[in-house]
């Protein structure tokens, strides 16, 4: 996901600004692969790309005993700008991972109050193996 941000900070110079807040995960959290890259195109393909001035993704991570939850928020349009045809591929996908990983124990919420859109993953804290 960081390589893919460079990539796209390159295209869209100051107009993206991506903040991690993600200390406070374990680094050696278990999640499936292609779970953020996504969530960060979205953000920026149905966000950053149609705002006029720059915006943020922030990426936050925290632990609440065993369950860790992963969120990005960033800002769209609220000026009524018609939206982006979306299919809800990538949203279906990474259900899908992280129900293939953790089964019911996992989540993705949704909150898109105008002019923001924000997912939030919920999975069980599991050390990755080596």
């Amino acid at each position: 996901a960081r390589l893919y941000e460079r990539m796209e900070r390159e295209r869209l110079g100051e107009r993206l600004r991506v903040y991690w807040h993600i200390d406070a995960l374990p680094a050696d959290a278990t999640i499936p692969s292609l779970t953020v890259q996504p969530l960060l195109e979205n953000a920026i393909y149905h966000g950053i790309e149609r705002l006029a001035e720059a915006g943020v993704v922030e990426v936050t991570g925290r632990r609440d005993g065993d369950t860790l939850y992963l969120a990005l928020d960033n800002p769209t349009p609220a000026n009524g700008e018609p939206e982006r045809a979306g299919n809800q591929m990538a949203l279906d996908n990474i259900r899908e991972r992280l129900a293939l990983v953790f089964g019911n124990r996992a989540s993705l919420a949704i909150d898109a109050p105008p002019g923001r859109f924000r997912v939030t993953l919920a999975f069980p804290y599991q050390p990755a193996t080596r």
